[in-house]
Order: structure tokens, then sequence, then C-alpha cells
């Protein structure tokens, strides 16, 4: 502001002497013209008037006289002095030979104007050229010299040297559009360009540069290099004479011999051409250098003076703080861009949250795991957002402690997801703290969902780990005891056997039970091989055409025999066989297929007490065969469904002790899968239970023995059947066992519709599923029976209560069949009430 407001004073008072001047020398030239009427202005007699001599040749402001070609025929000392020209040299010139080139066309319209009279006074600052070529400006002020007969014939022109004035002009013009560039300016080769193109208009900024400093690298970066000379953009500061500025902390004014002299005391070390002139200032910001700028000259050891470097200083403070605040923000651009690319792109889920608990800001994640786009997200609660009520108060004690404890909280937890559902995250809550406290929190939700159930799978492996321990101890005990059993009868009777005074029939009793514990001694390392072959996938399957009509014969015929050893006459055996005296076939391994048939009857047969022991087989709509075993005994325990196909796992009863080594159902198991099918149980704690086993191949048949008077054949055409079953599978197997008859079945799924359909069509009889959802069948009967007292209703399920019998004829059913449906035993039932005429 200083060195504006001088420049201002410095041009006013000049202003006013220039004026001064010029009208005075007016008024002394009008005053020689009255004297020299009828001479020639230039006639040799005008050197004789002393005063006009002595006004023109003294006169403190250049003038010149030019004629009509533009030839400068008279000049005094000033305007030699401003050209530095020669007389001779001067006389040779034409007004336009001082013109630049830029201008020519406008000081020919000028000399135009005035010799045409278009103009009789003109005033203007110009540039024009001195003989070192330097541009010079001109406060002009230019009048007509007219003949006597009022003609133009000359031009006067008086010129004052404005130079300075003007330049001071442009300073302040370039120092304003400079400052105007430092406040408005977001990137630094921009800023720098600025400052050179107005900077261009006061020095010459041919070779001018500014270059950022690296103190950590010690290196100097130029983001805009206005070289001829030199090509480089980053080189280190060692050595050089902008890193000698950069040490020094101060201003540099060398010539040619001073950075000579610099190399030799090896100060600097240049490479190339020495300029003639360099001039370098430090740029300080907040007392460290921030960089350097520059201006030199190859061509002059004048090009540069104290002013200039005067000016540069000026300006360096601003250019300091301008470059400071650009590389601050050019480095806050490339952390946002930097902290935007993680945020955006983090593998974890997260949220910004202000300190009101509502969304600032999510990244892709959060929306992929949540399932919340941003434009759902911004502006909501988070709580509200992804927590249920019953995490809504965690999650505001979780803000209140990041609050108070001002540092990372981390809870692994639940959040709820745009569909409704519940995800496993963990949660990190960070505050986000400036100045005045903490102004947001950065929340990091990861989901563990995965590493949750690996947790639980741990766990339970673990205590897998530890009941196979448990059960490992318990099956070598197990053994043990098996082992000793028959191991000690066989031990024992041979010592009897072997005893003279054991008579023969003694020695036949003995024998027998020798063998049949051999039998069980067998039978117990057989299942021992097995499970190590099956364990070890080494066991081999022999598959072949196996009749399965005989093969379920004998196994009925064999257990049947097996009941009456065991002392359990009293429990009734039955076989179930859909396809009746057909004889079927399927494709089986036929030793492993009766094997797993034996253990299932064998535990059935152990673990039962009394009622009934079915097995058999039904087909499906696939023509699959399902086959089963079930039993009255005492059931399965529900926390043992799931493990009872498990190595050494037996149903203990505190009531009895049950012989086993817990294999046999992992041996039936391995097996079944060996085939190709899947095994499954269903059973009711002191009811039974019901195993089911596949095995990938269908039932063939061949042939009808016509010599079974048990096999039927029923003709129900025109007769329409009611079934109530939910199950797609057991409704196959009642289809199936029905489709030889011709009858019309209806299926319903529960017993809201079998009563809508018994009250809105005619039905001959009802086969209803007592287990079904909306309305069981017990009460769907009951409803049925309000309105039609007459149609049969014929009851299923899965289970024989005692009390269960009784239960289905009071609410009204006719009769009672258990699943799995036996189809002979279905058919019978049905046609006994076709044949009384209901």
């Amino acid at each position: 502001m200083i060195y504006e407001r001088m420049l201002n004073e410095k041009v006013m008072k000049s202003k006013k002497q220039l004026k001064a001047e010029i009208e005075k020398l007016h008024d002394e030239i009008a005053s020689l013209k009255n004297q020299s009427v009828n001479k020639p202005i230039l006639d040799t007699n005008l050197n004789s008037h002393d005063l006009f001599y002595s006004i023109f040749e003294e006169a403190g402001i250049g003038m010149a006289i030019i004629n009509k070609d533009a030839n400068i025929v008279r000049f005094n000392k000033s305007f030699k002095s401003l050209f530095d020209y020669s007389n001779n040299e001067l006389l040779a010139k034409t007004y336009f030979d001082l013109i630049p080139d830029n201008k020519i066309d406008k000081a020919h319209q000028f000399i135009e104007s005035m010799f045409s009279a278009k103009l009789n006074k003109y005033e203007a600052e110009q540039p024009y050229i001195k003989s070192d070529g330097t541009i010079i400006w001109l406060k002009l002020t230019a009048s007509l010299i007219k003949n006597s007969d009022g003609e133009p014939e000359y031009i006067l022109g008086m010129g004052e040297d404005v130079t300075e004035l003007k330049k001071a002009e442009i300073i302040k013009d370039a120092v304003y559009n400079i400052s105007n560039a430092v406040s408005n300016s977001y990137n630094l080769s921009e800023l720098i360009e600025s400052i050179k193109d107005n900077l261009s208009k006061i020095i010459d900024s041919e070779h001018f540069f500014i270059a950022i400093y690296n103190e950590i690298e010690d290196s100097l970066s130029i983001p805009y290099l206005a070289e001829n000379k030199e090509n480089f953009k980053t080189f280190t500061a060692k050595n050089t004479l902008p890193g000698y500025v950069i040490q020094e902390k101060k201003s540099l004014f060398l010539n040619q011999q001073e950075i000579s002299n610099l190399q030799e005391n090896k100060k600097i070390d240049i490479q190339g051409e020495v300029c003639k002139q360099w001039l370098g200032i430090p740029l300080i910001n907040q007392e460290k250098c921030v960089g350097v700028l520059s201006v030199k000259s190859f061509e002059s050891e004048t090009a540069f003076s104290y002013n200039d470097l005067t000016i540069l200083e000026i300006l360096s403070n601003q250019i300091s703080d301008a470059i400071q605040k650009i590389r601050t923000e050019e480095a806050l651009k490339v952390e946002r861009a930097y902290f935007k690319e993680l945020f955006d792109n983090s593998p974890e889920a997260i949220a910004i949250v202000d300190n009101s608990s509502k969304i600032i800001n999510i990244n892709n994640e959060f929306t992929e795991l949540f399932g919340y786009s941003k434009n759902e997200a911004i502006n909501q609660s988070i709580e509200d957002l992804i927590s249920t009520p019953a995490y809504k108060d965690e999650a505001h004690n979780l803000t209140t402690e990041i609050a108070v404890r001002k540092k990372t909280v981390k809870i692994d937890t639940k959040r709820r997801k745009k569909d409704g559902s519940m995800v496993e995250v963990s949660l990190w809550g960070t505050p986000i703290i400036l100045d005045k406290g903490q102004i947001a929190v950065y929340a990091i939700f990861r989901d563990i969902t995965e590493r949750i159930e690996a947790k639980k799978k741990l766990e339970e492996a673990k205590d897998k780990a530890e009941e196979s321990d448990r059960l490992k101890t318990s099956f070598l005990t197990n053994m043990s005891h098996e082992i000793r059993t028959p191991m000690n009868a066989i031990v024992g009777f041979s010592e009897l056997i072997a005893e003279p005074t054991t008579d023969q029939e003694s020695r036949k009793e003995f024998a027998e039970q020798i063998y049949n514990s051999s039998k069980m001694l067998l039978k117990l390392i057989d299942d021992i091989i097995d499970i190590s072959q099956l364990d070890s996938a080494n066991l081999e399957l022999n598959i072949k055409k196996t009749n399965l009509s005989k093969l379920l014969s004998d196994i009925f015929t064999k257990f049947s025999k097996e009941k009456i050893k065991e002392n359990k006459d009293n429990i009734e055996l039955l076989l179930h066989n859909p396809f009746g005296d057909l004889t079927t076939y399927i494709e089986t391994d036929e030793f492993r297929f009766k094997q797993i048939f034996y253990n299932l009857i064998n535990n059935a047969l152990k673990y039962t007490e009394q009622g009934f022991i079915e097995f058999g087989f039904d087909v499906n709509h696939n023509d699959e065969p399902i086959f089963y075993v079930r039993d009255t005994g005492i059931g399965i325990p529900a926390d043992k469904i799931n493990s009872i196909f498990q190595h050494f796992t037996k149903i203990e009863d505190r009531r009895k002790l049950y012989r086993g080594t817990g294999i046999g159902l992992t041996i039936t198991k391995k097996l079944v899968s060996l085939l190709g099918g899947e095994i499954w149980v269903e059973s009711n704690l002191g009811i039974g239970s019901i195993f089911y086993f596949t095995i990938s191949e269908k039932v063939s048949f061949v042939k009808l023995k016509n010599s079974s008077l048990d096999n039927k054949i029923y003709n129900w055409a025109g007769k329409k059947i009611l079934v109530a079953e939910d199950d797609d599978t057991n409704y196959q197997v009642i289809k199936a066992s029905l489709s030889r008859t011709h009858a019309n079945l209806v299926r319903v799924h529960n017993g809201e519709k079998a009563v809508d359909e018994c009250l809105s069509n005619a039905f001959d009889l009802i086969i209803m599923d007592i287990k079904m959802p909306n309305l069981d069948g017990i009460e769907a009967t009951k409803k049925i029976r309000f309105k039609n007292r007459n149609i049969p209703i014929i009851a299923q399920t899965a289970f024989f209560l005692k009390n269960e019998r009784d239960t289905c004829i009071d609410a009204g059913c006719n009769d009672y069949i258990p699943k799995p449906v036996n189809s002979r035993k279905l058919l019978e039932t049905i046609n006994k009430y076709f044949i009384n005429g209901n």
C-alpha cells in the first residue's frame, strides 16, 4: 500500500508540471508566429530569433518537428536524450522508425488525420523505441504548424517521459492482478502462469520460474517452467542457486561474475550456460521456506534493477501464502480422495453419524449389508433404521459411551436389515473429534455371521468330541461286556461238557449254549469289521436283481422265530407289501439290504415289550420305494433324535439294561448311504418309533401269483372318495393303493377344506388324517357328523395311542388304520363299508 501511494503522488506531480510547461510553450510559439507573419517558419532567419531558440532547445520536455513525409526536421536536446541517438541518426529517421511495430498502423492514422486537418490537436500516452531497443513511454501533445495560407505544414510534437509513471501504473495493475490470482487460484500451475503473465508487463520474464521446495527430500519441483534453455521439472536443491537462496533464506541479486565466484567456492554447481544476471527471492511461510521465485537473463547484465527486486519481494509474501494455501488445499483434496475411495470401497460397512444419531453418509458395503441406499439412509436415525426395540437401548448406551470415553468402543451385536432379517455384526464406534470436541461418530459394521457360525460349529464340534470320547469309553465298556458275556458262556459250558459226570442231555444243552454264544460273538466281530470297512470306504457292494417279495418274506420268517427265542411271543410281527402277491424285484446288494432290515428289526425287538413291529415298504408318486420299520417300543428322546445314528450312541433306560455296542444304527446309516439312499426316524417317547429309509432304485414286478387268495381285485368304479391328507408322500401311497380300484379320489390338504368339500359335494367315503394344519381330523370329523351322520369315515395316523382309537370313534369315525398305510388292510377296510351298502 505504501509503494502504491508513492507511485500515485509521483504521477500527480508530473502531470501538473507537464501541463504548465506545455501551456507556456504554446504561448511563446504563438507570440513568435505573430512576429514573423511574412517569413517562412523554418527559414534560416529562424535561428536569429533567440527567444524561440531558447524555448525550443532548452525546454525540459522533448520537442520535435516533423513534415508531411513524417521526417524529423528539427528536435531539441531533451528529445535527443530521450531516444539516445546522435543528431545525424535522428535526422535520418522518420517518425515511424521510433514507433513499435504493433503501433505503426495507429501512427499512420495519427499523421494522416493531423495533416488532413481532421485533428488540430492530439494528446496520448504512447510507447516509443530507444536506440538500444528498450521501450519508453511519452505523454505526447501534438499540434499543427500552418503556413501563411493557413494550410497544415508541420506537426509540433512535445513529449514528457512518463516511463516510470507508466511502469508504476503497470506495476500497480500487475500487483492487483497477482493479488487477485493469489486469492482466487486453486491450482498451483495456473497461479504461477498468471504471475508470469502479469510480471511480463513489468520485467523480462522470459526466464521466470517458481520452484516449490520439498524439505523432506531436499528437492525442488517446477509446476510451470518458462525456460527456453532448460527442461526439467524436479531436481535436487543441493548445489543450485535456488537451493542456495533457501539455505541463506534471503534474496539474491547476482551478476555473471558473482555467480562464477559462488561456483568456484563450491557453493553451487551449475551445469550448462551461466546467465548474465540472476535474481532469486525465497518464499517464506510461517518461517519455513516453501519455494523460490526467480528470474534471469542470458542476454543483458542490466535486465533487472533493485526496483524489480523490491517489487518481487513485495509479491513474494502473497505468493508464498498462496502456494502454501494451494498446497494445503491440494493435500486436502488428495486426502479427501483417499478417504472417499477408502470409505466408498471399504470391505466393511461404514456409516458416519452426527451427535444426534442421524446418518451423514454411508458407503457401498453398508448398502450391501443392510439393503438401504444412500438416499434412504441419509438424515435417518441409525437407531431407528437398523436397530430393533430389543437393541435400541444398547445402541443409545454405545453412543453415550463413545461421547464420554472419547475413544473407540467395540461390541458384538445384532442389527436389522431392510428386509427385516437380523444379521450378526461386530460394531466399532469411533468419535470424530475437532478442536471444539466431538462432531460425529465413525461406525464400522462387520458381518460376523460366518464367525458366529464357525464358533457355534466349533463349540458343537467340541461337544461332539467330548461326547464321542464319552461314547468311546462307553463303547469300550460295552464291548468288553459284550465280548466277555458270550466268552464266559463258551468257556464255562466247554468246561462243563468236559466234566465226566455231565450227562448226555446236559452236554447237548451246553453245546447249544456254546453255539448261540459263538454266533453272538461272531455277530459282534462282523459289526466291528463292517464299521471299520465303512469308515475307510473299503466296503464293496454286489449289486444284482433281487426278489424283494421273497427277501421280505424270509425276513418275516426269521424274526417270527427270533421273537419266540427272545420270549416276546406277545409282540405281533407284521409285513407290509403294497403290491400284495405281485412278485417284486429291486436292483441292490441283497446281503447289505437284508443287513439294514436286520439291524432295524433287531433294535425294534430289543426296545419293544408289547404291541407290534411292522416292516415293509410303500411307494411314492415316482414309484420309488420307501422302506420302514415301525414299533410300539419305548421311543427315542427328542434330544437324541439327531445323534441316534452317530458312533457308539445307544438309548439308555434306568429301569432296564439294554445290551449292545451302539454301532448298529451307524452301520445301518452308512449302508443306506452306500446304496444311494437316506434314512430318518420319527419317534414319540413312550409310544414308539418309525425308521424310514430309501435306496436309489425303483421296484419292478413281473407276474401275479394266482394261487394266492389274499390278493383281491376291487372294482369301485363310480365311487367317490374324499382323502384328507396334508403330506404328499402319504397321499401318493393311498393313491397307489387305490389305483387299481377305479375309484374317483378327491384330495384336500387340511380339515377346514375337508369340511367344506363334504358339505358342498356328495362322497361315498372319507379317509381322514388325524394330524393336519388349520383344523385336525378329530374336529373336522365332528363338524361333518353334525351335518352328515351316514358317510363312512376311516381315520389314519402315524402313532397308535392306547386311547387314540377311542378318541377317533368318539369323534364319529367308523374305523381306524395306522400309518404307514397297509394297502391290503386299507382296501379290506374300505371294501367292508362298500359291501355293507354305505
